[in-house]
């Protein structure tokens, strides 16, 4: 996931954040310092259940099977392990891949790029994001060129000028979490911004305003503070909404927490994103062909079998229920459940357990039933070539219509095929073609929305699309998963910060991951920082010996998100 680009070039490595500013935990130096360990007891003899086999569960059994435990995982889908990380080969044995979910990592992941030094995974450099290659942006049905490297086009000045001093206003912070030292700076400054009962401060508190709401403040009550000379307009506020700074459209985000959209540039979300050409798929192939104490991880992963029920026993044990055609039910020392939340909620009645018993507190239950994941929906084509790198022809384009982002990707000299990933959308301008379930119907549309603004793409386009690999995906439209990813809604990060710190709180044997769980939904690094905090309960649980500061010495009270 991303919205937007900071349009400047590369950083230099050293301004990379060790971690996120809402945790203040360095998991990835964690492992590190103890050669990929989380203890140093053996966990033989133990079971532990994994429910889904996506990021967060592949690396809660990855460091468990480290230290010799039994690991079972269950997979939902009958043959594809990786969650919302689904690199597809739409001709099998060719190296061009539509990236279903995740798709650009920025340096700041931190523990995703621990693991995939440890596999070899490795980026092709800068992703196509707009400002980094040609792009036009089309706003009114009028097309504006905007070349690599560039401020984008003039028509943007005034929310670029004003967004950026907003987002610059945030590098202190950013400053602050690259050296441990500094985390009680970046703590303060954090807690000021988000929630501060007294000034000075913001307002409001960036956890209890809208998106919306921090914009008027900023840009209209406040526009002088950032190089302004007049407030926006509703000129300004369109198209920022549809268009963002050049680089995305912010109008589905509107609702969203402010804070949500910050956290992203204080944590280096949005800055320097690495194109991985051989697919982030292969981050999920290096964990399933580990060869560990536990065994090799792969052949712990038991496809086509849904959780439809977790219950916690009176002796301490957990029992899962399976469903499917010949229901049965498993009993295991611990249980992390790796899901979306609308999964635990939905397939498997976390909230509303059958037996009436809850296995989760009543604020787990309500952060599980409220928080908000957001739609999205990918439209992929490929080409016969590469065709866009003659021509003078744009490798990206952004739009107010249907189409919204465009991306042209090459998967380098080993295949003749380009990959264009039609459109990539969220919130509402997802769900307007949620209906049209026919890929070659949905391409159509979107083609015929783009050709008055950018005719010479489309005509070049049409004759080099193979059509039968034409693909979709809406994330929300999926069993097993009800959306994309979490974006907390203005007064949602008190039920986030009960979700990321309930592997502290549980006693049951019952822990919870995925990126839906941590704190920056949408990225791999909050599933993986899950999937380790809950691997430690687990560890903890089970008589292990945790090294000294361990995931279980985070504070889970170390920040207020409200009133």
């Amino acid at each position: 996931m991303s919205f937007f680009v900071t349009n400047k070039s590369a950083e230099p490595a050293v301004n990379v954040p060790l971690t996120y500013v809402d945790i203040l935990y360095d998991h990835a130096g964690y492992l590190r310092t103890n050669n990929g360990l989380l203890g140093s007891v053996s966990l033989a003899g133990k079971t532990v259940g994994i429910v889904g086999a996506g990021p967060a569960g592949l690396t809660a059994a990855y460091l468990l099977m480290q230290m010799g435990a039994n690991v079972a995982i269950f997979e939902e889908s009958p043959t594809r392990a990786g969650g919302r990380v689904y690199s597809l080969n739409p001709v099998p044995g060719d190296p061009a891949i539509f990236e279903m979910g995740a798709m650009r990592v920025p340096p700041s992941e931190q523990l995703f790029q621990y693991f995939a030094g440890l596999f070899g995974v490795q980026p092709g450099g800068q992703f196509p994001d707009p400002g980094k290659v040609f792009t036009q942006i089309v706003f009114e049905n009028e097309t504006f060129d905007w070349q690599p490297g560039n401020p984008p086009p003039p028509k943007f000045d005034t929310v670029s000028q004003g967004w950026g001093n907003l987002a610059n206003s945030f590098a202190p912070i950013t400053q602050d979490l690259i050296d441990p030292s500094t985390f009680a700076a970046a703590q303060a400054a954090w807690q000021q911004l988000i929630f501060n009962a007294a000034p000075p401060g913001p307002e409001q508190g960036f956890s209890t305003i809208s998106f919306y709401q921090g914009l008027v403040q900023a840009f209209v009550e406040n526009f002088a503070q950032y190089g302004l000379t007049q407030p926006w307009s509703q000129e300004e506020f369109a198209l920022f909404g549809a268009l963002g700074v050049g680089s995305g459209g912010f109008g589905p985000l509107y609702q969203v927490n402010f804070a949500e959209i910050v956290r992203l540039v204080v944590n280096g979300l949005e800055s320097n994103q690495q194109f991985y050409p051989g697919g982030l798929g292969a981050l999920i192939e290096g964990f399933l062909n580990s060869n560990l104490p536990g065994g090799q991880l792969g052949n712990s992963v038991a496809f086509g079998t849904p959780v439809q029920a977790v219950t916690s026993l009176p002796g301490g044990q957990v029992e899962l229920t399976f469903g499917g055609s010949d229901p049965s039910v498993a009993q295991f020392d611990a249980v992390i459940i790796a899901t979306t939340t609308r999964s635990m909620q939905i397939d498997m009645g976390l909230t509303d357990p059958p037996t009436g018993t809850p296995v989760l507190d009543a604020d787990q239950n309500t952060a599980i039933r409220e928080i908000h994941l957001m739609n999205s929906s990918k439209l992929f084509v490929l080409t016969q070539n590469k065709f866009w790198l003659q021509g003078g022809l744009p490798a990206n384009i952004q739009t107010d219509g249907l189409v919204r982002g465009l991306y042209c990707l090459d998967y380098g000299p080993q295949t003749n095929y380009g990959v264009v990933l039609i459109s990539y959308t969220w919130g509402d301008d997802s769900t307007k073609c949620i209906a049209i379930k026919d890929p070659t119907q949905r391409l159509e549309i979107l083609l015929n929305s783009l050709q008055v603004a950018v005719p010479a793409f489309v005509n070049a386009l049409r004759p080099e699309i193979l059509a039968q690999y034409t693909t979709l995906v809406d994330w929300q439209d999926q069993l097993g998963y009800y959306g994309a990813f979490k974006l907390n809604y203005p007064g949602q990060d008190p039920l986030n910060q009960n979700l990321y710190y309930q592997f502290l709180q549980n006693n049951n044997g019952i822990y919870l991951a995925g990126d839906s769980v941590g704190w920056c939904g949408g990225w791999i690094e909050g599933a993986l920082q899950t999937g380790m905090n809950a691997a430690a309960a687990v560890v903890q649980q089970l008589g292990g010996d945790l090294f000294p500061n361990n995931p279980m010495t985070q504070n889970p009270t170390q920040y207020q998100y409200g009133p």
